[in-house]
């Protein structure tokens, strides 16, 4: 992702916010990118970078590429194009072709068998200066798979190792016409590209420009969070890296009706996303601003810019209290529409409620009055007590009532337990000092026995 969309994406984006559903197979590149972790984060502090030549005057410092997502993986295959485009690499090998194929015209007109020491003189000077454009060439192809593997770190520089030395140096291989080669196909730059789209197979899947297109018209939605500027802009991000994309046209036994995917959107389809992907109030103030169907994504972007920035204002003008205002104006009108649909309810010959007499309250004097659920039965019903407060003679119940409160001893049974407490108490007392008393005197009888004997033995 480029420095000014990172700069512009809502910090905290999730999957969810951009993404309608769980995508159905696993999309080679999401619209929220995978998180590429810092230097303190990576277990290998001491990564080392190595310095790219630009061009005569010019270098840059690139660090060692480690696999974070097949994003970046295409990142890192459009820097190596982008060096070779700084270095002219592409332009100066045509020229040494074009001059090349020039010397091998003039070649070509000597006869193979003339006899002429100064045709033949010519002949070997062309050769020479044939063979010296050969190897510049080589040389320049050379460079290009070097440099590429100068940009790996040293796992994928082994991969990458072995995909040119499968490609390149074996023989073997099915040519176009199907015939078995006995040559190995050597370094090209069409072998450079097929080295490069073999490489990123080993992280990503061979339909992996199908994937892209099924995510980008199914799953992807705008965030709120994001302006419809910057969603265009990651949109067009992503689509630049869709031609690198692997297909399965180029499958070798792709059938001929399938066709290419690893394409980006054309104006037109650009356009129908975006407009697909804006709500349906930013659609309806296009639609009163214009009729016709947009063709270019640029002016579209422009536009929809200028509705998106009138609604903000809007809504930022509606006030909490006018919208309180609207709320309660619309209740009252529900309240309203319930009031008249009752009225026509009633009005359809229903049959209305009885108005049922009310029920008298229960309520009982002599239970407020004595204790007891007075709520329960009227005076008449009452089964626990009789005027003046006594227990009815069908009570089964516990007798007690705020007559017989015994908190302040004003039963007279009450009374006469305490009074049989007393007196058993009493009685316990004089047991035992009595019981006392006896110890006491058995101890004197003993003492005085025991002093008794003992004088009777000193005296014999």
């Amino acid at each position: 992702m480029s420095a000014e969309i990172h700069r512009l994406f809502p910090d905290g984006l999730k999957h969810a916010e951009a993404e309608k559903g769980r995508p159905r197979y696993d999309p080679p590149l999401r619209f929220v990118p995978t998180k590429v972790p810092s230097g303190d984060d990576t277990s290998d502090k001491t990564l080392k970078t190595v310095t790219v030549e630009l061009s005569q005057k010019t270098t840059q410092k690139v660090p060692l590429y480690e696999f974070h997502g097949t994003e970046t993986f295409l990142q890192l295959q459009k820097l190596h194009s982008y060096c070779l485009d700084q270095q002219g690499v592409r332009l100066k090998h045509a020229a040494l072709d074009k001059r090349d194929d020039e010397v091998l015209k003039k070649i070509d007109a000597i006869p193979e068998d003339t006899a002429d020491a100064t045709q033949l003189e010519k002949l070997r000077k062309l050769e020479l200066v044939q063979e010296g454009f050969s190897d510049k060439m080589d040389s320049l192809i050379l460079k290009s798979f070097t440099l590429y593997q100068q940009l790996l770190s040293p796992t994928l520089r082994a991969e990458w190792d072995e995909v040119v030395q499968e490609h390149c140096f074996t023989s073997g291989w099915t040519q176009a016409d199907g015939t078995i080669s006995t040559e190995h196909r050597g370094q090209d730059w069409d072998t450079l590209d097929e080295c490069k789209r073999l490489h990123l197979l080993k992280f990503c899947k061979k339909d992996a420009a199908e994937r892209h297109n099924l995510y980008i018209n199914n799953n992807v939605k705008k965030p709120q969070r994001m302006t419809i500027e910057t969603f265009w802009k990651r949109v067009k991000e992503l689509d630049a890296l869709a031609p690198m994309l692997p297909c399965l046209k180029d499958q070798p036994d792709c059938p001929a009706e399938i066709e290419r995917a690893n394409v980006s959107l054309t104006p037109v389809q650009m356009c129908n996303f975006l407009m697909r992907c804006i709500s349906d109030a930013m659609e309806d103030e296009y639609n009163c601003m214009t009729d016709v169907m947009p063709t270019d994504p640029k002016k579209l972007v422009e536009l929809l810019t200028k509705i998106e920035t009138k609604l903000k204002e809007v809504k930022k003008e509606t006030k909490p209290e006018d919208r309180s205002k609207s709320k309660g104006q619309h209740d009252d009108s529900r309240s309203k529409a319930k009031q008249a649909a009752k009225a026509s309810r009633d009005t359809k010959g229903k049959i209305p409620r009885k108005n049922l007499p009310k029920k008298a309250e229960k309520q009982c004097g002599l239970c407020e009055e004595y204790g007891g659920a007075s709520h329960s039965h009227h005076t008449s019903q009452c089964k626990k007590w009789v005027a003046g407060g006594q227990h009815h003679p069908e009570w089964r119940g516990p007798k007690g009532g705020k007559t017989a409160n015994i908190n302040v001893h004003q039963d007279i049974g009450v009374k006469q337990l305490m009074a049989q407490q007393l007196e058993s108490q009493k009685s316990m007392m004089k047991m035992m000092s009595r019981f006392a008393d006896k110890k006491k005197k058995s101890k004197k009888r003993k003492s005085s026995k025991y002093y008794s004997d003992s004088d009777s033995s000193d005296s014999d």
